[in-house]
């Protein structure tokens, strides 16, 4: 008998060894939750629907006739995601972005749970059963029995579970808020329902991240922008989580609650972003995703040929924003060179850390622009470059501006390469630069580095 138990003591060691060892811990599972914008309102176009890496993986929540999936097994994170009524939402660019910034031996799996028109209680374990039965026939209340048996937080956790088997929560996701529009109980609803999550799968607040996004915003057609003062609180009431922008993101102008395409690959893309800070990771500073160099309503640009496109009427404006500050400091110069010249009075704009205009540069016919990162100066205010907010790109009229590369330097050879053109036997067309690239008037020279036949001389 004592053998028999021994025996026994050892198989049970082993398997638990074994069941252990099955956990990779580079494979990074997120909860992404919430109502209609959460589970993909948009179309997938012909970008979304190829080129996804098969680290980037979907555990199925439910069941899908078309594309055939089944409930609790892993797949290719292709959309739509959440359910079959879904389309391409925010989860599909977070985890894109995540694994192409990422180590190529870490994979992102997500577990999408989401009902179109959901209100914050349908994902609160102890609200859903009669917030079911007092609206049994909203669109929501059926999605909700046809896709997770009627039980949302129990799909999730059920799930959440099954995952942990095999990789690592990293965090959870949130975008819902138009069916409890403006609702100041909401931010402490949201609280209740994430700790929760925590507790039923032995998890911690300081491991597992909370990310909440914005709604739709006013000036791309939104109605339930108001409830963004209450996404801007959840910081103070639930100290690990952090707000997505949803500034630029444009709506689908069909409807005043969801985004189009581009504004959930954009939004998709900022989860990545501040997913990636928490994991002690940089997003690009000049990443050229369309989805990542944001164009305003008056401009759009191709990130297959790099160019912005203004239209007739406004300023066209095209931007990098970085919410925690990039910070160039390690570098000397920052590069930009376009591949032709352009007549549109574009400019480059930098923000500092008030939020607000701290540099500014006009093109001109240059088509490389050095920019002295220890000299940025504007109304007489020097702009810290550890605490850069936003680089743009200004143009006041009808146009295109065709870039070629963004970059951070130290090489002071690239600096003094100042010329109109690509080719290096094209003449310099003034005799005397600025460090920043501008053209300098010999005659009214201020204290400063300056270039002149690709030497360097200082003016004190």
């Amino acid at each position: 008998m004592m053998k028999r138990l021994l025996f026994s003591a050892v198989l049970l060691a082993t398997a638990l060894v074994g069941a252990k060892a099955d956990v990779d811990p580079n494979f990074y599972i997120y909860i992404c939750f919430g109502q209609s914008n959460m589970e993909g309102n948009a179309q997938p176009e012909s970008i979304d629907k190829t080129g996804v890496d098969k680290r980037f993986r979907l555990l199925a929540t439910c069941n899908f006739s078309s594309p055939s999936r089944k409930m609790g097994s892993w797949y290719v994170a292709t959309p739509p995601l959440v359910s079959p009524a879904g389309g391409l939402g925010p989860t599909d660019y977070f985890g894109r972005m995540m694994v192409e910034n990422l180590p190529e031996e870490v994979r992102i799996g997500v577990i999408p749970v989401a009902m179109g028109g959901s209100p914050i209680e349908m994902f609160d374990k102890d609200k859903y059963k009669q917030k079911m039965q007092q609206n049994p026939n909203e669109w929501w209340a059926q999605l909700a029995r046809n896709h997770y048996a009627g039980n949302p937080y129990g799909r999730i956790i059920e799930m959440a579970k099954k995952a942990q088997e095999v990789g690592v929560i990293k965090g959870i996701l949130l975008h819902q808020g138009c069916s409890n529009n403006g609702d100041p109980n909401w931010p402490n609803m949201v609280k209740k329902i994430y700790n929760d999550m925590l507790t039923d799968l032995g998890l911690g607040t300081d491991t597992v991240p909370l990310f909440v996004g914005e709604t739709l915003r006013q000036d791309q057609g939104g109605s339930c922008y108001a409830h963004n003062t209450q996404v801007a609180r959840m910081p103070s009431v639930v100290k690990n989580s952090v707000v997505i922008s949803s500034e630029g993101c444009p709506g689908n102008g069909k409807d005043p609650w969801h985004f189009n395409a581009l504004g959930y690959r954009i939004i998709g893309s900022r989860y990545a972003a501040e997913g990636l800070y928490k994991l002690g990771v940089q997003y690009p500073y000049f990443s050229f995703h369309n989805y990542d160099l944001v164009a305003n309503n008056n401009c759009v640009f191709s990130e297959k040929t790099h160019t912005m496109t203004v239209k007739s009427t406004g300023a066209g404006i095209l931007a990098w924003t970085y919410p925690h500050f990039a910070d160039w400091s390690g570098y000397k110069y920052l590069i930009v060179k376009l591949k032709e010249p352009q007549d549109i009075g574009t400019e480059v704009w930098l923000y500092g850390k008030s939020k607000n205009i701290s540099y500014r540069d006009t093109i001109n016919d240059r088509t490389t622009v050095v920019i002295d990162l220890n000299n940025l100066r504007y109304n007489k205010t020097v702009m810290d470059p550890s605490k850069v907010y936003k680089m743009a790109f200004r143009a006041p009229k009808a146009g295109k501006v065709v870039i070629d590369d963004v970059y951070l330097t130290n090489d002071d050879q690239e600096a003094t390469a100042i010329r109109p053109a690509d080719t290096a036997t094209t003449p310099f067309r003034a005799p005397l630069y600025s460090l920043d690239g501008r053209l300098a008037d010999p005659k009214a020279l201020k204290p400063g580095i300056y270039v002149r036949d690709g030497k360097k001389f200082v003016v004190r």
